[in-house]
């Protein structure tokens, strides 16, 4: 019971955040630099050296955490949680089972509500952002805006029949966020994909209707006609997406 809470803390301390690193190549101050050059040499055989390892990346962890816990106004003591790790590796316990299993349930509670709040002012300095960035783009040569809120930017218009809504398409895409990082990218995988217009989300849907077979487009969509307020396969929630989509194929009529 006990190892199950821990898993759900460390579930959210995940949603929160993501540390740099989980190893040492991570940032190391001067004092942890000074431990490692003077203990470097102390090993008597290989199993040490990794279990040293192996506890440099725990504290390394522990240490960005604690920092980020601040931050949302969760304050833990690094002595107390030093002494928990030497008194479980040792089995001598100060508390009981009881204790610790209630304790845990008052942090993970703490950590749902701190969760809470932080999920909402990311997802409002999402909303801000992605507006600033439509913005801008908007003003670019030969953006246009449609009466939805989306923005595109026509590369090649293609030829053929018009898409409609049971049109099976055949597509290569990339998917940023505004920052730049990529979410998804057909080119990559090597494959393209192929799906009915119907099933994809309106910013697609209404976009992919101004080109033709062999045509390309630049799309810039609102949450509202992406995934709205909810995160999605690690699209955090109110995000702006971008996504350069090109039309291989166009079957009307299956």
């Amino acid at each position: 019971m006990i190892f199950f809470i821990f898993k759900r803390i460390i579930l959210f301390l995940m949603i929160l955040y993501v540390p740099k690193s989980f190893s040492i190549s991570a940032p190391i101050s001067d004092i942890h630099l000074q431990s490692v050059l003077e203990t470097k040499n102390t090993f008597h055989n290989n199993n040490e050296k990794l279990g040293y390892i192996l506890g440099l990346s725990f504290g390394n962890y522990v240490n960005q955490t604690f920092e980020k816990q601040k931050k949302i106004g969760i304050e833990l003591d690094r002595n107390s949680l030093l002494k928990g790790i030497q008194d479980a590796i040792s089995g001598n316990l100060k508390l009981s089972h009881q204790d610790i299993s209630s304790g845990l349930k008052e942090l993970e509670k703490k950590l749902k509500h701190a969760t809470k709040i932080q999920l909402k002012k990311n997802a409002k300095e999402n909303f801000i952002q992605g507006e600033l960035y439509m913005k801008n783009f908007s003003k670019l040569k030969g953006v246009k805006k449609t009466s939805s809120g989306l923005l595109y930017l026509l590369e090649r218009a293609g030829e053929g029949e018009a898409l409609k809504d049971e049109t099976k398409i055949t597509v290569h895409y990339k998917g940023t966020l505004i920052n730049g990082l990529e979410f998804d990218n057909s080119y990559k995988r090597g494959r393209p994909v192929s799906l009915r217009l119907k099933d994809v989300i309106l910013g697609w849907k209404e976009g992919l209707k101004y080109i033709k077979k062999g045509g390309k487009i630049k799309l810039v969509i609102p949450p509202n006609l992406a995934y709205g307020t909810e995160e999605v396969n690690g699209i955090p929630a109110n995000s702006t997406l971008i996504f350069d989509i090109e039309l291989l194929d166009v079957v009307n009529g299956v």
